[in-house]
């Protein structure tokens, strides 16, 4: 017969091993020992990569069944979406093969929309804090290294906004589109930013001088590959027929681009500036 216990967490009264109230376990004197504290660091790391495994495993081979799956509650065997997008961001901001998202300052004030006062902001700075145009440059690129990476994640309730009117007849929660944006973006970090910058260095160390991209190419062949990516993750995801998942991948990747290009960057340039 079980044995009626108080929880020590919230004070509840209850029998068995948790407590039903707030999931404390009633702990023992077996408990108490060091081999016990080994096996549960034991277990939460194998836990930790089993999960995270899967999750990428998921992502690449069955776009769009991990979110399909999170939505419809099979929860247990997978990262949490938003644990393993930060998870990203933080691989994305330990190793930068690449610039990426982040944007030296002569870009910003180049940009064909907000150059000018980018430009002009540039000078200001350096006529208040003294600085030369090198030196600002530095101070620049500096800030903005970790400011874009983290910036990353208004890129997801934007793009879930889209995808959810988009998606509108399929009655979708905002929350699934969410989760859908967290997947999909995730994917197209881990692709754009990490895993073809490599395989770019690696072909260009064993065959040196062999491949010369600029930013645009390899813009154009990120998006291009994230967009066959993006038809099959909706088709899965929402059902939706092959010929409205092309549409809806086609109208997703260029709000993307336009987002990335046009507010996304001045927003980086706008935090940076006022930081150096």
């Amino acid at each position: 017969m079980q044995k009626n216990v108080t929880c020590k967490n919230c004070g509840t009264h209850y029998t068995g091993k948790f407590c039903n109230s707030c999931g404390e376990k009633a702990y023992s004197e077996k408990d108490r020992s060091v081999m016990h504290l080994l096996s549960e660091g034991f277990h939460f790391i194998t836990h930790f990569e089993g999960a995270l495994f899967l999750t990428i495993k998921t992502l690449f081979t069955k776009p769009g069944q991990f979110s399909a799956d999170y939505c419809n509650g099979i929860r247990k065997k997978y990262f949490k979406p938003m644990s393993f997008f930060l998870l990203v961001v933080i691989l994305y901001l330990l190793f930068p093969f690449f610039d990426g998202l982040n944007m030296k300052l002569y870009s910003h004030v180049r940009h064909s929309l907000y150059g000018p006062y980018a430009m002009r902001k540039a000078i200001e700075v350096m006529q208040t804090k003294h600085l030369t145009d090198p030196e600002l440059g530095d101070r620049f690129a500096h800030a903005s290294e970790k400011i874009s990476k983290f910036l990353l994640f208004i890129i997801i309730p934007v793009m879930a906004l889209f995808s959810w009117l988009a998606s509108f007849r399929k009655r979708k929660y905002y929350y699934d589109n969410f989760v859908f944006c967290i997947e999909t973006i995730s994917f197209f970090i881990l692709w754009a930013f990490l895993i073809f910058p490599l395989l770019f260095r690696l072909l260009n160390v064993i065959l040196p001088g062999a491949v010369h991209l600029s930013d645009t190419p390899l813009f154009i062949i990120d998006i291009s590959l994230f967009f066959i990516y993006l038809v099959f993750a909706a088709k899965r995801f929402f059902a939706f027929t092959w010929w409205y998942s092309i549409l809806y991948s086609l109208k997703f990747c260029l709000i993307l681009a336009g987002f990335i290009q046009y507010i996304y960057k001045f927003i980086l340039f706008f935090i940076t500036i006022h930081l150096v």
